[in-house]
């Protein structure tokens, strides 16, 4: 009787590790499963997300959208964008943005934009930054920028537009967009202040 006792005990002790067992097999497992999906977002390229995500830029800018600040651009430069427009609806004149600053143009965009021969002058996954730099087709004109990105909420989003060209003396010049932002609203602050 207490041979039956104990081998049903030992039974039972088999069949609740082999339960433990299994259950652990499957938050193993389950947790190997989140970490691979893990794993396999951080080993896209992130020179190719960044390029892709230039070419749709510029495909939404080819189309005339209006929300191409907020699908591609950073936190900070929708921010800087929204508070030099604020400052423009101020004054009578023409204000800072005499153009649309993702392609350079004054009217609306050619349908035929592409973004042609990148390179990428800088890139730093670890700390979120690259800058990339290329040519904009067009039918109207072909015109040289370079694109800072961050990675803002995640993603990788412009930071800033640095856009070339030829100055008076045929040297080429660059223009930087949130830098000259940023001197324009700090001018206001200047006149403020002056006696």
């Amino acid at each position: 009787m207490r041979k039956s006792i104990f081998a049903i005990a030992a039974l039972l002790m088999l069949f609740a590790c082999g339960g433990k067992q299994s259950q652990t097999k499957t938050k193993h497992a389950d947790t190997d499963e989140q970490t691979s999906m893990v794993e396999e977002e951080s080993k896209e390229d992130p020179k190719e997300v960044i390029e892709a995500l230039i070419h749709d830029l510029y495909a939404a800018a080819a189309n005339n959208e209006s929300d191409i600040d907020e699908r591609f651009a950073c936190r900070e430069w929708r921010d800087m964008v929204k508070a030099v427009n604020q400052k423009d609806a101020q004054i009578e004149e023409i204000g800072f943005f005499n153009e649309d600053y993702w392609t350079q143009m004054q009217d609306s965009n050619p349908e035929d934009l592409e973004a042609r021969e990148i390179k990428f002058e800088q890139l730093d996954p670890e700390e979120g930054t690259a800058l990339v730099d290329f040519l904009l087709y067009s039918s109207v004109d072909v015109t040289h920028i370079q694109l800072a990105f961050c990675h803002d909420d995640g993603e990788w989003r412009v930071h800033d537009i640095i856009r070339f060209f030829v100055d008076p003396f045929a040297h080429e010049d660059s223009f930087n967009y949130m830098g000259a932002m940023q001197e324009y609203l700090n001018e206001s602050e200047e006149e403020e202040t002056e006696p």
